[in-house]
C-alpha cells in the first residue's frame, strides 16, 4: 500500500486532488437535494490581504473552514443542514478571538445553492457580504447560462459584450452580480470594457451548464475566471459545523480536499491491481 500511503499525506492530498480533478471531465452539474443546502464563499475585495474563513451554526462556536483565502478565491461548495449560520473573516493567521473583518448571518434553505460573495463596498470601504442564489435549474435546450460577478473596484463599471454586440452585462458596478443570460452552446469570445481599458475572454458554454464569470483586476487591467455554478461532485462534503468546532479548533488543511479521499483510495487500489505481479 505504498502508493496509497503517499497519496494520503497532507502534501500528497493537494497534489493528488489537483491531478484527479485536472484529469476528470466536468460532468453534468448536480443540485442539492431535500434536507441539504450548498454554500460557497468568494473573496472579492482587491485591497484586502488573505483571510481565514470561519463558519458556525447560529449561536454555536466558530470553526475555521478555509485558511489564507486570497483575492479572487472562491471555495468549492459544501453541504450544510438548512438553517441559520454565521460566516466570519479574519486576517490570515489572526487569533480566533480577534475582532472579525466581516461577520454575517445567513439563512440556507434546503435544495438551494448560494454563494456568499464578499466585497469591500460597505460604508467606509469595509467588507460586506452579498448572499446570491445560484440557479441550477436547466436552461433551455442547447443553451447554457452565464452571469457576471463584478469584483473589480479600481476598474468599474464594466461592460461585457459577446459576438454581434450581444450584451451580457452593461455598466456593472463593483459588487454587482448580474442576472443570468442564456447563450447558445459554443465557444464565446467576450469583450470587457471599463472606460479606456479593455480585455478579452473566451468562455466555453456547454448545453445545460450554469457559469459565473468572475471579473477581477490584476493591477494593470481586467481578468476573468469562469466558475461552474453546481458541483463537480454529486454530493459535496458536509461542512461539519452544525454542532460547532470551537474557534480555536486546529486545521492545517482546508476541509474540501478530503472529499476526494474515497476516490483517491479507489484510484490507488485500481493502479495496484494493474501492476504486474513481479512488481508487487
Amino acid at each position: 500500500m505504498r502508493l496509497l500511503t503517499v497519496l494520503l499525506r497532507p502534501a500528497g492530498v493537494f497534489a493528488a486532488v489537483v491531478m484527479l480533478f485536472g484529469a476528470l471531465p466536468i460532468t453534468a452539474q448536480a443540485a442539492p437535494g431535500p434536507g441539504v443546502g450548498w454554500i460557497r464563499v468568494g473573496h472579492l475585495s482587491p485591497k484586502v490581504p488573505p483571510v481565514d474563513v470561519y463558519f458556525a451554526a447560529f449561536g454555536k462556536a466558530e470553526k475555521v473552514v478555509v485558511r489564507k483565502a486570497g483575492y479572487g478565491a472562491v471555495t468549492p461548495y459544501s453541504s450544510v443542514t438548512p438553517g441559520a449560520y454565521t460566516v466570519s473573516m479574519r486576517p490570515a493567521d489572526a487569533a480566533a478571538s480577534s475582532p472579525p473583518a466581516l461577520s454575517a448571518t445567513i439563512e440556507i434553505k434546503e435544495s438551494s445553492a448560494h454563494s456568499l460573495l464578499v466585497f469591500a463596498n460597505a460604508p467606509g470601504g469595509g467588507l460586506q457580504g452579498d448572499l446570491v442564489q445560484d440557479d441550477l435549474t436547466a436552461p433551455a435546450a442547447g443553451n447554457g447560462r452565464v452571469r457576471i460577478v463584478q469584483g473589480s473596484a479600481a476598474l468599474a463599471p464594466v461592460t461585457v459584450s459577446g459576438p454581434d454586440g450581444k450584451s451580457v452585462a452593461n455598466d456593472a458596478a463593483y459588487g454587482v452580480t448580474t442576472p443570468y443570460a442564456d447563450l447558445p452552446e459554443g465557444r464565446w469570445p467576450l469583450k470587457l470594457t471599463s472606460g479606456t481599458t479593455s480585455a478579452e475572454s473566451i468562455v466555453d458554454v456547454k448545453a445545460g451548464s450554469t457559469t459565473s464569470l468572475l471579473v477581477t483586476e490584476n493591477g494593470t487591467g481586467l481578468k476573468t475566471e469562469a466558475i461552474a455554478d453546481g458541483a463537480t461532485l454529486p454530493d459535496p462534503p458536509k461542512l461539519g459545523v452544525e454542532t460547532g468546532g470551537g474557534g480555536t479548533a486546529s486545521e492545517t488543511l482546508p476541509w474540501w480536499p478530503f472529499a476526494a479521499l474515497p476516490m483517491l483510495a479507489g484510484l490507488a487500489l485500481l493502479l495496484m491491481r494493474r501492476r504486474p505481479a513481479h512488481d508487487r
